[in-house]
């Protein structure tokens, strides 16, 4: 695979959205669309790409959301989210949108992932791990040397665990399962910068041995 990542920043959204896409086989992926804009979907249409493979969404909260349904519209792409966070997207309650008085486009999972599901991708697999605790559908995706870990970790701190679902019990836990995969990964966390799983597993103070 040739990957190239793009993140895309939306106005009013802290999120981060991630355009991945194989200069070889021209497939793609985004993850975690929180807003849409007409300029991001024409850049990704100019890099050659007819339709997404897939939208992959960590969890379900609207700031990760909500820019599902139009891009679905204009590039196509299986939604992809954790079976136990799904209704999140027909729910402006379960999404919190209702909090912030957003009107939630509605919209429903083309496939339903657990713990260990993988997703065909440019010849090879992105693996679905189940991290828990910002809400009870978290997960993370891990392709090659890369892993999408939305809510769950950030450089230096972990996802909040105040909202419906959460549990720093059951993060403690997906801490511990991050931790212990082989090797070191490039982390794109869903807000602030870009790490490395050896860096948070050196000086995050959520990762058990710190």
């Amino acid at each position: 695979m040739a990957l190239k990542i793009t993140l895309l920043t939306f106005p009013g959204f802290t999120a981060n959205c991630y355009f991945v896409f194989d200069e070889e086989t021209k497939e793609s992926f985004l993850v975690d669309p929180g807003a849409y804009g007409k300029r991001h979907s024409e850049y990704i249409k100019s890099q050659g790409i007819e339709k997404l493979s897939y939208i992959l969404l960590t969890h379900g909260h609207f700031d990760h959301i909500m820019g599902v349904s139009q891009f679905k519209e204009d590039l196509g792409g299986q939604i992809v989210i954790h079976e136990k966070d799904a209704d999140c997207l027909s729910s402006p309650l379960k999404s919190l949108a209702i909090t912030q008085g957003l009107m939630l486009q509605k919209t429903q999972a083309d496939i339903t992932v657990k713990d260990g599901d993988t997703l065909s991708f440019a010849g090879g697999e992105i693996e679905v791990i189940h991290t828990p605790g910002h809400t009870k559908g978290c997960v993370c995706y891990k392709l090659g040397e890369l892993l999408f870990t939305g809510d769950t970790l950030f450089r230096g701190t972990v996802g909040r665990t105040d909202f419906p679902g959460g549990s720093y019990s059951e993060l403690s836990e997906s801490m511990k399962k991050l931790k212990a995969l082989e090797g070191d990964y490039k982390v794109y966390p869903g807000h602030e910068e870009l790490t490395t799983l050896e860096n948070e597993r050196r000086n995050n103070p959520h990762m058990e041995g710190k």
